[in-house]
Parts: structure tokens; sequence; C-alpha cells
């Protein structure tokens, strides 16, 4: 029980990715805060998770607003008794176009922004001070291999954010490592974690354009949610406590440093 009297806030928990990672969690101990927008999502998925034998609240919380970021992080203090360890999971592309920039509005840019990257930095900000004061925490900020490689199916704005999301993540990474909190980033390639990226595999691009990504991939292959989710946890976990400022980058070789 690799996270035992541990206590998490997982961003975007309610579905997809995020939900997995609060199971994860869960189901090796940990006290789990998942969050997100859609309230029937975090009751389904929060009752999976106490069904299954874990210890899961919810709160529906709108991570671009400081307001509510704030009342999140003091509920979980006041019901789990503090925050260890944060994942930085909610993102999307908000429905910004696709193609040139000409084709991207300030709305756009803004809404994705807002999501990804201004999400991260309230969540961060709101937590690294219980963080600090208990001298221990793992924040994970999830990337993607957009930032890596550009826009192959996803539009500028969201290749932008999540490059950022790295450059964030070295930089906190350096300011709080003092205060024996690990800071990083991990950055999956495609992974069919839901409808939303389902629909995008499998609606928005040709089996000609299915077949070029994957001849680029080594291993020939999507990655599977066990294989984002088991990274993620180890770099929540004491097992990763000498690695902070790491991007990993989980995309079955695409890209490489």
């Amino acid at each position: 029980m690799r996270f035992a009297g541990k206590r998490a806030i997982v961003t975007g928990g309610n579905r997809g990715l995020g939900r997995d990672f609060a199971r994860g969690l869960a189901a090796e101990g940990c006290r789990v805060m998942i969050a997100g927008r859609s309230k029937t999502d975090l009751e389904k998925a929060a009752r999976g998770i106490n069904d299954a034998g874990g210890e899961c609240l919810y709160q529906q919380t709108d991570v671009t607003d400081s307001s509510e970021v704030t009342a999140l992080v003091e509920r979980t203090v006041a019901e789990l008794g503090g925050v260890d360890i944060l994942i930085n999971n909610a993102g999307g592309s908000m429905g910004a176009p696709h193609g040139s920039i000409d084709a991207i509005e300030q709305e756009h840019w803004d809404a994705v922004m807002h999501l990804n990257l201004r999400a991260v930095y309230l969540c961060c900000k709101a937590v690294a001070p219980l963080m600090k004061a208990q001298g221990f925490g793992k924040i994970v900020n999830l990337s993607s291999l957009a930032a890596r490689i550009g826009g192959t199916v996803t539009p500028l704005p969201y290749s932008s954010a999540k490059g950022a999301i790295i450059t964030f993540t070295r930089h906190l990474a350096q300011e709080l490592g003092p205060y024996g909190i690990n800071v990083n980033s991990v950055a999956p390639g495609i992974i069919l974690s839901g409808p939303r990226l389902q629909g995008m595999w499998q609606e928005r691009l040709s089996d000609k354009e299915k077949q070029a990504y994957l001849s680029r991939v080594p291993l020939r292959r999507l990655g599977t949610v066990e294989e984002i989710t088991g990274p993620v946890l180890f770099l929540c976990s004491e097992e990763a406590a000498y690695i902070s400022g790491l991007n990993l980058d989980v995309n079955g070789g695409l890209f490489s440093v």
C-alpha cells in the first residue's frame, strides 16, 4: 500500500485518465478528493471508488477560478486532514479549431490557456503553503506529446499550453525542492482514455492518418490507460523520492531525449 495515510487531490478526476489516477491511488490506500465540472460524473466516479473499498470525496470545481480552487483545497484539508499529493490532470482543447493560426481567435486561445495552464498554476499555488509547512509533497502535472512535437492532432493553443506546463514544472521543482516537495510532469502520447479522445482518433483521423501516426511510434501502437497510470503513480510515490523537475515522456518512443 504505497499511499497508505496519504491525501490527494486529482483534478479532472471525474472521467478519463483522472478517474483512473484516483482509482489507482485509492486502491493503494490514499484518501482522494476528485474535482471536475460535472457533478453527475463526479458522483459516479466517487461511488465506483468507494464501492471498490477506497475512500473518495468529490467537489464540483471550475479549476480556472481561484475562489473555487481555494474552496476545493480548504474542503480537502477540513475532511481529509491535509494534501500530500496533487495531480493536475484537468485539460482539453475546448473546441479550438485545428489548422493555421489564422483560425484561432483570442477567445479560443484564452479558454485553452486557462483550462490547461492557469488551472495548474492556481492549484499548485493553493497547495504549496500546505506542503511547505509539512515538509512534504508530490505534484504531478499532465502535459502532452503535443508539447514535444506540436499539434499532430491537437490545435495550436493546446500544444502551447502543454509546452508551458513543462517549463512551469521545472521552475516550480527548483523553488519547492528545498521544502521536500517533488514536482514533475508526464507527457502522454495518444491514449484512448474516454469518449472525447476515442472520437478524435476514430472520427477526425482517416485510416491513412492513423497508420501514418502509428508508423512513427517505435512500438507501433497506442498506449493504454494503465501504461499512463503506472508512471503517474510512480511519480507520486516514495520510489520517486529523488526525482524532481522531470518531464516523463510516455509515448512508445515517438519522442525521446
